[in-house]
């Protein structure tokens, strides 16, 4: 074999093992393995977006559209743009509707943040098998339903069956009907601590677990306490999901309806069917025909949970990156 014939097969076997051809041009080709990690993501955020489109999107535009007509049984289809927001807003019922879920809300978010924030510092200061179980029994009342919950609180305050009867007896309360009527937005607060809370306390021992142990560490070889530890270095750097907690619990707030409703079938009589705003748009549809408003009802409650979470993202500057989560 001559040394041209050589010369002119080494370019090509470099190519095969991969180097740069002599050539020194390089491919323009993107490598397989790179393009698979750049489309990833997109495959991950796929199915949230379907979800978000399909279950969110989709029917707040189609609420939207139907608020801008005014519709009722036995009668046309007319369109009104304003027609349904004017009506709904000046509804007697909706200010009644509007501080029943106010108060709920003002009794049931502040209690249910605290006690979030403090059980999930006492679990964190207290590691091993005592956490691990303590977790898992706070987490089993959020397996309950609303409306499993709702009839089991329905049992708590009834004095014949109550498990707290003498408790009971003591604070004068002889039926459910008499705890029930006086006492709703306290119920319905204390259902949903019961509820939501055991969730809420995994995430934030989560994000507990997951602090740098040296700057805790660092914090004890200063001399502080443990208290000064939990409220000094823990709390402000995971204080980011107090913001979390309050948009998604503001916006599940605003929309109970299960529980008012089911625990007054057991009332009758002593909670109102239009006793939340949702149960009021749910009252325009079913009872009066009239989805416009139903829709426009709806809507406006879009649109006070947007801004709340709004304001709360911006005052607390939740989406800032240099802190981070945690």
């Amino acid at each position: 074999m001559t040394d041209t014939e050589t010369a002119g097969r080494r370019p090509a076997r470099a190519d095969r093992q991969g180097r740069r051809p002599a050539s020194g041009a390089e491919s323009t080709v993107e490598p397989p393995s790179k393009r698979r990690r750049r489309l990833a993501p997109y495959f991950f955020v796929a199915p949230y977006a379907l979800f978000l489109v399909g279950f969110g999107i989709a029917p707040a535009l189609y609420g939207l559209y139907t608020s801008l007509f005014t519709d009722s049984l036995g009668a046309g289809t007319e369109f009104a743009p304003l027609g349904n927001w004017g009506e709904v807003l000046t509804d007697y019922r909706l200010v009644d509707s509007a501080r029943n879920v106010a108060t709920y809300v003002a009794l049931w978010l502040p209690s249910m943040l605290m006690l979030i924030f403090a059980i999930a510092l006492v679990l964190h200061a207290r590691p091993g098998r005592f956490a691990a179980a303590m977790r898992f029994v706070y987490y089993i009342p959020g397996a309950i339903t609303g409306s499993a919950a709702a009839l089991l609180w329905l049992f708590m305050v009834s004095p014949q069956v109550s498990p707290f009867s003498p408790l009971l007896d003591l604070l004068g309360v002889e039926n459910a009907t008499e705890a029930v009527s006086a006492n709703t937005p306290l119920i319905l607060a204390l259902m949903g601590i019961a509820i939501h809370a055991g969730g809420w306390i995994l995430i934030v021992y989560a994000a507990l677990a997951a602090l740098p142990r040296d700057v805790l560490e660092a914090a004890v070889i200063d001399g502080a306490s443990s208290w000064q530890v939990a409220m000094r270095v823990k709390l402000p750097m995971v204080s980011r999901y107090a913001a979390l907690i309050l948009i998604a619990t503001f916006a599940a707030g605003t929309q109970v309806f299960v529980e008012p409703t089911v625990l007054a079938t057991g009332v009758p009589g002593q909670i109102s069917s239009t006793w939340s705003i949702n149960q009021l748009a749910y009252y325009y549809a079913t009872q009066q025909g009239d989805f416009g408003k139903a829709a426009a009802l709806s809507l406006a409650l879009l649109l006070v949970g947007l801004v709340v979470a709004l304001l709360v993202i911006y005052r607390t500057k939740f989406y800032r990156i240099d802190r981070g989560l945690s």
